[in-house]
């Protein structure tokens, strides 16, 4: 069985605003700056910024220009 949840997911790279669906079974801040950075196309798959404290994956994404991160469930 899929407990999967749609997610919309909104930032802004380098001022300019954007957003995407995503899918899963539950999603916190961290993973939204991740899937941010993975669809701003900066990010990676093999350097998780969610792997580390939440202030740091924001610095990380800041500096990448992936900002203002915000995420609902749709």
């Amino acid at each position: 069985m899929n407990d999967s949840k749609d997610f919309e997911i909104h930032y802004q790279f380098h001022g300019e605003p954007r957003h995407f669906s995503h899918q899963a079974n539950h999603l916190c801040e961290s993973q939204a700056l991740h899937f941010a950075t993975l669809h701003a196309g900066v990010g990676t798959l093999d350097g998780n910024i969610c792997a580390g404290p939440l202030r740091l994956a924001m610095l990380y994404a800041e500096g990448l220009g992936v900002t203002k991160v915000q995420w609902k469930r749709t």
